[in-house]
């Protein structure tokens, strides 16, 4: 895998096909997303999706994130809290959530270090409690308004989904979403066969007339996006894939696998899936390969040496 990197960068055979600044369509980075999504500070922007649910946007985060505020009668949810990358002195997503609110506000979250943008950064933090793990399946119930909870594994084995089937709406997160920087699917948990079965299940379990909402890029997209997502998942776990060698600027220095396909790129490990490209064996072979790799170069440098000295001496 160094080998690789290495090679192809040298080379030149790698490139970044797209950058920070670009979200989607014309849409760039500091720039909302639609006349809807309203500036409410120099950080973040809310869009009222309709009068119990918000989509609260970092224009200026690195990935262009959205986290939600869903309400119901008597308590409300936050999915997802934040980029963590708002400067000091500027409010907490549990501030701007506050605003919008008087419900008190539980957070769900699918990753561990999304937590800390929840509080703000010059105050003293609030203790969160986790209050429970949520099995897959199960119900939510904000008092008039029930979201059923999704565990889908792919991008992380972790990764949740939220459908309130009444509202005919789904809060997405990192499983999908539409973002010019792509499905990022070379973590170490990322799972291509899980993430086609999953893509498909949520397809099944939606329809033409649903409501998707993302946690990068643009929020809202329709079901064909996801039916996209499908198709070409299914050519990457099938053998099928048309693959490109790029670079990426979460995780700039290697050369990911990309496959295209319009605006839709998904990202994944190079030469073979990530279950095996992070198993102990990888590791074992690619420590094995630089071992071997300095080696010869200690080789090459004594040899050398060992020339240059015969050659001052021959002289």
């Amino acid at each position: 895998m160094l080998i690789v990197s290495m090679c192809l960068g040298f080379a030149g055979c790698y490139e970044r096909i797209v950058e920070p600044a670009n979200v989607f369509g014309d849409i760039k980075q500091g720039e909302t997303y639609s006349p809807a999504s309203t500036m409410i500070d120099d950080w973040y922007a809310v869009e009222a999706i309709d009068l119990q649910t918000f989509a609260i946007n970092e224009p200026k985060s690195s990935q262009y994130n959205t986290a939600y505020l869903i309400v119901g009668n008597t308590r409300a949810l936050m999915f997802d809290a934040g980029s963590g990358e708002r400067p000091a002195g500027s409010r907490s997503m549990r501030e701007v959530a506050e605003h919008y609110t008087d419900k008190p506000i539980t957070l769900i979250t699918d990753q561990i270090f999304t937590i800390s943008p929840w509080e703000s950064l010059d105050r003293e933090w609030r203790l969160l409690k986790v209050a429970a793990l949520i099995p897959d399946g199960e119900v939510i119930d904000l008092g008039g308004r029930r979201l059923t909870l999704l565990n889908l594994p792919g991008h992380t084995t972790e990764s949740v989904v939220l459908f309130d089937i009444n509202r005919n709406q789904v809060f997405a997160g990192d499983f999908v979403y539409r973002h010019l920087g792509g499905i990022i699917a070379f973590a170490t948990e990322a799972d291509l066969v899980a993430y086609k079965a999953n893509s498909a299940r949520l397809l099944q379990l939606t329809n033409i007339d649903t409501q998707f909402f993302g946690a990068h890029g643009i929020p809202q997209f329709r079901r064909d996006w996801v039916m996209l997502l499908d198709r070409e998942l299914d050519k990457m776990v099938s053998g099928n894939a048309t693959y490109q060698y790029v670079a990426h600027y979460l995780a700039p220095g290697m050369p990911w696998r990309v496959q295209r396909n319009g605006d839709l790129s998904i990202y994944t490990t190079p030469l073979v899936d990530p279950h095996l490209f992070w198993s102990k064996w990888a590791l074992l072979l690619m420590a094995t390969v630089i071992v071997l790799v300095l080696y010869l170069l200690v080789r090459i440098g004594r040899v050398c040496i060992v020339a240059g000295h015969v050659g001052r001496s021959g002289t």
